[in-house]
């Protein structure tokens, strides 16, 4: 779930999210209970993945949609959401 979703955001450039990604896969498949922690983080505040919203762009300084940005977004949502709801299976099973 983590792979792809890394895919999916560095597909369009958002490298730092992606990152953030593989970092808490790494984390879990060493058995590491932090990746949970530290994937949920990215979750919460200003500018958290929960704001990003992918398939824009600028052309000569004006705000344009990257083709197949509406596909783009509801695959980055469900795989977004879908790592947030086993996050937190897991922190249950944890507790």
């Amino acid at each position: 779930m983590l792979e792809q979703l890394a895919v999916v955001l560095e597909s369009d450039g958002a490298v730092h999210w992606g990152q953030w990604m593989r970092k808490a896969r790494a984390h879990l498949l060493n058995g590491d209970a932090y990746g949970v922690e530290y994937l949920l983080s990215a979750y919460g505040g200003m500018s958290s993945l929960n704001d990003l919203v992918l398939g824009q762009s600028f052309v000569a300084g004006v705000f344009a949609w990257k083709p197949g940005h509406v596909e783009l977004n509801e695959r980055f949502d469900a795989l977004r959401d879908e790592a947030a709801t086993l996050a937190y299976a897991i922190k249950r099973a944890q507790d």
